[in-house]
């Protein structure tokens, strides 16, 4: 779960694109002129519910094979398995970026199509090998390095998890479609049938018992985002068939095959760099002192962080929409502080009270011994929602800049620094895994954000003059 919060970049281009619309037709109406806190608050508020809406999908189905037969196995097995999927389906997360700055005619929209579907079946094929040849044990055994015991978990894990990755695709090409004919409020409700479609599947797996629950997972995952799919799938046609009507301006020369992967494939690698994180965190637990402890806490630690992180995810979004000026600038850093300040406060009052060991127990579902590691991790951690507000505010600043190359830089920077703490913590074995990959995870976001300030601080006057050009 560790790189999915990284995401936010994808959605760049998207809400640039937004960001004009709403400059220009809207700002007077939703009251962006002359920026107010209360402004920024509004148009903050619905993407950090939808943020959290995610997070808790995570949060909800650990907290449900924490409950069932062989919870320290089943944890760890489906986070690895997870993993993997996150990083065979990072490379067609930015289709929904592909799909709103392209698919504008019939006849783009037929090559874009043609692509998602292409690239959804190439996924689905890689998500096959891994659960039915021998590249598993390549990938979990020889490069995660699991143990034994784990291992033989993650195969049924995989094999629940096989079509959602081509699901996330079907997925966010008809969102960007949607989204470049204003039908946001729709995706909003998509988020909603996820969370509730994989609640209800892992409450049914829990009831049977049949199954273990690091397949019950995979299978509450893929089932949600199919349910999730096929809604935005029925939303989107109106939205399909606007474009299908559409011809080609004559002016406009017509999108070709070069044209599109020369769009996509920088978003490809930086979306697959940035999931790449999550198993690279798994290899340093599994090497680390305690592996299967802290294979098994940290899919529960790192969803309870990516929730409170989500507060400020969206920030990247709202800095690309509203910044056109030093008096904006000074608006949203107001209000960044705040959220900052608050998100870090909600995790110190959690992390370092009783409240932690009472969640992670009853809440979480935790056995005594599984809660040690996991109020250890989560403590080393206190400072990853406040950097998540800092490196959103200052990637918004960058994206606005036009200088998005900052943001590839700093993410590899990221996983650079990353794999060396772990790979130290994992040679001084001083500390469980778990908190290794808390110290990590934190120490990364540091040298990520120290390169993102010196980024927007280049970039910022270019910035200015380019909103306002537009």
């Amino acid at each position: 779960m560790g790189g999915l919060i990284t995401l936010a970049e994808g959605l760049a281009p998207i809400a640039l694109t937004v960001s004009r619309s709403i400059q220009q037709t809207d700002a007077r109406r939703n009251g962006f002129v002359g920026l107010t806190p209360f402004a920024v608050l509004r148009f903050w508020l619905p993407l950090a519910t939808s943020w959290l809406l995610i997070a808790t999908e995570s949060v909800a189905v650990n907290a449900i094979i924490a409950r069932m037969a062989e919870a320290k196995l089943q944890l760890a097995a489906f986070g690895i398995a997870q993993s993997l999927a996150l990083a065979v389906e990072s490379p067609i997360d930015p289709l929904l970026t592909a799909s709103n700055a392209l698919a504008r005619d019939r006849d783009s929209f037929r090559l874009v199509w043609r692509f998602a579907l292409a690239f959804n079946a190439l996924v689905t094929a890689v998500m096959l090998l891994l659960g039915l040849t021998p590249l598993f044990n390549i990938a979990v055994v020889r490069l995660i390095g699991a143990p034994t015991e784990i291992a033989a978990k993650v195969r049924p894990t995989l094999w629940a998890l096989a079509l959602w990755p081509a699901a996330v695709g079907f997925r966010r090409f008809h969102q960007g479609i949607m989204i470049w004919h204003g039908y946001t409020r729709q995706i909003g409700y998509g988020t909603t049938i996820r969370l509730f479609t994989a609640v209800g599947v892992s409450l049914a797996g829990l009831a049977w018992g049949k199954l273990d629950g690091a397949t019950v997972g995979g299978l509450a995952l893929g089932a949600s985002s199919m349910a999730e799919s096929l809604y935005i799938w029925y939303m989107a046609q109106p939205a399909v068939q606007k474009v299908k009507r559409a011809d080609t301006p004559a002016e406009k020369t017509p999108l070709t095959w070069r044209d599109l992967l020369r769009f996509y494939a920088p978003l490809a690698l930086t979306s697959a760099i940035t999931l790449s994180t999550t198993p690279l965190i798994n290899a340093g637990l599994a090497r680390s002192p305690y592996p299967v402890e802290s294979l098994a806490v940290w899919p529960v630690v790192s969803g309870q962080l990516f929730a409170l992180r989500s507060f400020g995810l969206s920030l990247q979004d709202v800095v690309i929409a509203l910044l056109d000026g030093p008096a904006a600038m000074k608006t949203l850093r107001r209000f960044a502080t705040m959220v900052g300040v608050g998100s870090l406060a909600l995790l110190l009052f959690i992390a370092y009270t009783p409240l932690a060991p009472w969640w992670q127990q009853r809440i979480a579902g935790l056995s005594e011994e599984l809660t040690l590691f996991a109020v250890a991790a989560l403590r080393l951690a206190v400072l990853l929602p406040a950097l998540a507000v800092v490196v959103n505010m200052l990637r918004g600043i960058v994206v606005t800049g036009r200088t998005t190359s900052g943001i590839a830089q700093a993410t590899v920077l990221n996983l650079v620094v990353l794999g060396a703490v772990l790979l130290i913590g994992a040679r001084l074995g001083l500390l469980p895994g778990a908190s290794v990959a808390a110290v990590a995870l934190t120490v990364s976001q540091l040298t990520e954000s120290a390169w993102l300030w010196r980024q927007a601080r280049l970039c910022f006057i270019s910035g200015l003059k380019f909103r306002a050009s537009s």
